[in-house]
């Protein structure tokens, strides 16, 4: 696990963003449980924005603004689309679903 940073222009200010780029696998287990409902498909757009937020949350160290979900919301869509852009880098969702499923779906009769 690493702190990661960056910079970012916000209302004509350079500022430095700081994340982590790896975190404890009880926790990003916890989030995926959280956001990761795949039997409502329904709600596939909604999770995914779960997990953006939810990640954000729980990896970035310094930001200009408070980092909460209320602190999230008042920022720039640009600046904020930026910044989890550069930090979901970090965590591809499809990636860990993907290894997340191996398991099951190499057990899985192959069909001919």
């Amino acid at each position: 696990m690493a702190i990661q940073s960056f910079e970012i222009d916000i209302n004509g200010t350079i500022e430095t963003i700081e994340f982590e780029d790896d975190m404890p696998f009880g926790k990003f287990e916890s989030i995926i449980m959280k956001t990761a409902n795949v039997a409502d498909d329904n709600n596939l757009l909604d999770n995914v924005q779960k997990y953006r937020k939810e990640i954000m949350l729980n990896s970035l160290k310094k930001a200009p603004f408070p980092i909460t979900i209320d602190g999230l919301n008042e920022v720039g869509y640009k600046v904020i689309t930026e910044i989890g852009n550069k930090v979901l880098e970090a965590y591809p969702l499809g990636e860990y679903l993907n290894q997340m499923m191996s398991p099951f779906n190499d057990s899985l009769p192959q069909k001919k």
